[in-house]
């Protein structure tokens, strides 16, 4: 009787996983360009970084950002990553202060793992954590998931990375 049950139950929760997967990615097409979500991720990476900076009196401010594929292939999102040094202190009044001036910028605190901080603007977040081998702070980002028109075919396909420019704290 139990692997009845079990075989009954599987096509459920594929159905489950299936619509948890869809969950993080929008199915519809994007109400604004490709070209409008890669500036608000950059825009966002920057004041990101530069609040940051700020913070920790941090240098050498680099990133660069890039079209990539959703999870499970639906959708593009744009990302990227960078990076910044900054005096060493205490880590953990490091992560408050970045987590203030982060927040006074206009994002959501959204962290949910020690020793990050994940903020959140509209629908792009960021990421800035601790590295202690690099002794640096590296950033991550990230738009949601979208569909775009064949419009915007040619500039979410490429996977070039750009350079975010206007870092200087």
């Amino acid at each position: 009787m139990l692997a009845f049950r079990s075989q009954r139950a599987r096509p459920s929760l594929t159905l489950l996983g299936l619509a948890a997967l869809l969950s993080a990615c929008s199915l519809g097409r994007d109400e604004r360009s490709a070209q409008a979500t890669e500036q608000a991720a950059v825009d966002a990476a920057r004041d990101a970084m530069l609040a940051a900076a700020r913070a920790l009196g941090g240098t050498d401010l680099k990133a660069t950002g890039r079209w990539a594929s959703c999870p499970g292939g639906i959708g593009q999102r744009y990302v990227g990553g960078g990076s910044m040094k900054a005096p060493k202190g205490n880590v953990a009044g490091q992560l408050e202060a970045i987590r203030s001036a982060v927040a006074a910028a206009g994002f959501t605190d959204v962290t949910q793992v020690k020793e990050n901080v994940t903020m959140q603007r509209d629908d792009i977040s960021v990421n800035l954590n601790y590295n202690r081998v690099y002794e640096g702070w590296p950033l991550s980002f990230r738009s949601t998931c979208h569909t775009y028109p064949r419009a915007d075919a040619k500039r979410v396909k490429s996977s070039a990375n750009r350079e975010i420019e206007g870092l200087s704290p």
